[in-house]
């Protein structure tokens, strides 16, 4: 720290007024809460590492009143509270969640201090337990004071019940605009609509998670298969040695034809960060080497997946909001790759169900789409190359030919009345169909 009687000292600290305005500027406010939802998941991974999630759940209540996260997800230690969990950004030092999701070590505090003015967390493992409870306006007055305090806590407990373990937080003094947000159905569907898509994964893992007593659903992340219909799979890695082995597994096949759900879903961590992405982030448009076509509501189908996991999760490609990925990152750049070359043929099958919907006569594409079963993920058996059956032999229309020749008009006129047709090109059609008939066929 700087002396201020030293002549040479300039102050050079932010106000904390400051801090807070730019730590919530960028940040959606359903986005802050998923945030507390990534925390609540990280406990789960610790208590659970890469396993089932059954039994362990999320529940989140909000009104226009008041704002509360409640887990039972293992809760916080006294240490890590005192130590880490309160502080901005990840300490040096800090030994992470092995394949964390709340990696930047902002999500909670940017969240409290996004939604209101005066906020409790309480916690309790195997063996501690706090309650930390902050005036957001009364702390902001102690200029050079940025510590929190403990209201309560104990380290020396007696072996805590499993049902009794987990975290609470509740914010009241809501920001204004967070006090109307909440009033509205339309954010509330919102939020439920991006807690499935964050989560989907952990979800399906057996997370339960509820907003204002409504339990999250989703479907599970499936392909369409079948002996005619493969879909693709490819496995990479990256740094095998130090300091953390990063696995990408890719998925690249056909699904139920709904535009809204076509692109590519991208995790990390097993957290989604982009979901039906129909870019030239993944590829669409793409102009060079494996051209890929923009997306148009003729690839409906398409459905990719690919999940980087690392045990250190600041390696992997995402952004700090987790909203998207780091086109900047080599590791991304060459996936995407990957990708791409993944999409080709299924873009390629893809076009060819298209012409055959077109075109007439047998469609043995359609019919193994129709035959073929929609498969989780996890029982998905792809192969190197998405395969798909052949369309049917093309039939070329028969050769053609133009007969020309004239006739009195009266004669014409009398041949027409007696066809009951209407003209010239009739009269000779007619004619000639009835002399093939009668002279020349069998």
């Amino acid at each position: 720290m700087g002396n201020e009687k030293d002549p040479n000292w300039i102050d050079a600290s932010p106000t904390k007024e400051f801090f807070i305005e730019m730590l919530v500027k960028d940040i959606p406010l359903e986005r802050s809460i998923i945030d507390l939802v990534d925390n609540c998941v990280d406990g789960a991974l610790r208590l659970r590492g890469s396993g089932s999630l059954e039994g362990l759940w999320v529940r989140i209540e909000l009104d226009e009143e008041s704002f509360r996260i409640a887990d039972s997800c293992g809760g916080i230690t006294v240490d890590l509270a005192r130590r880490y969990a309160f502080r901005f950004g990840r300490p040096e030092g800090m030994q992470s969640t092995l394949r964390s999701v709340g990696q930047f070590g902002v999500g909670m505090k940017r969240a409290l201090f996004k939604l209101g003015e005066r906020f409790e967390v309480r916690s309790t493992t195997d063996s501690t337990t706090f309650v930390v409870v902050i005036d957001v306006n009364e702390w902001k007055k102690k200029e050079k004071d940025w510590e929190f305090g403990f209201q309560e806590y104990q380290e020396d407990l007696s072996e805590v019940p499993q049902d009794k373990r987990g975290t609470i937080i509740e914010v009241t003094s809501l920001h204004e605009s967070v006090s109307e947000s909440f009033g509205l159905e339309n954010f509330r569907t919102g939020l439920i609509q991006e807690l499935q898509s964050a989560h989907t994964l952990n979800i399906e893992k057996g997370l339960s998670i509820t907003l204002n007593g409504i339990p999250l659903e989703i479907r599970p992340l499936a392909l369409l298969q079948s002996n005619e219909l493969e879909p693709a799979y490819r496995e990479m890695t990256f740094n095998k040695v130090l300091p953390s082995t990063i696995t990408v597994r890719m998925y690249a096949g056909v699904s139920e034809s709904k535009p809204a759900d076509a692109g590519w879903y991208v995790f990390c961590n097993g957290r989604m960060v982009l979901e039906a992405d129909q870019t030239i982030t993944t590829g669409w448009g793409e102009v060079g080497g494996r051209r890929i076509p923009k997306y148009h509501n003729q690839f409906a189908m398409f459905r990719g997946y690919a999940f980087f996991d690392s045990d250190h999760a600041s390696l992997l490609p995402w952004n700090t909001t987790k909203t998207g990925v780091d086109t900047d990152s080599p590791r991304f750049r060459r996936v995407r790759l990957e990708m791409i070359a993944l999409m080709r043929p299924v873009i390629d099958f893809l076009n060819k169900v298209d012409a055959e919907k077109q075109g007439e006569g047998d469609r043995p594409l359609e019919a193994a789409l129709g035959d073929a079963k929609s498969t989780k993920l996890s029982d998905v058996e792809g192969r190197k190359k998405f395969a798909g059956p052949k369309p049917a032999p093309s039939r070329r229309p028969p050769r053609t030919g133009r007969i020309l020749y004239h006739r009195p008009y009266d004669q014409i006129e009398r041949v027409k009345e007696h066809l009951k047709v209407h003209t010239n090109r009739e009269v000779g059609e007619i004619t000639f169909d009835y002399y093939l008939e009668m002279e020349c066929d069998e």
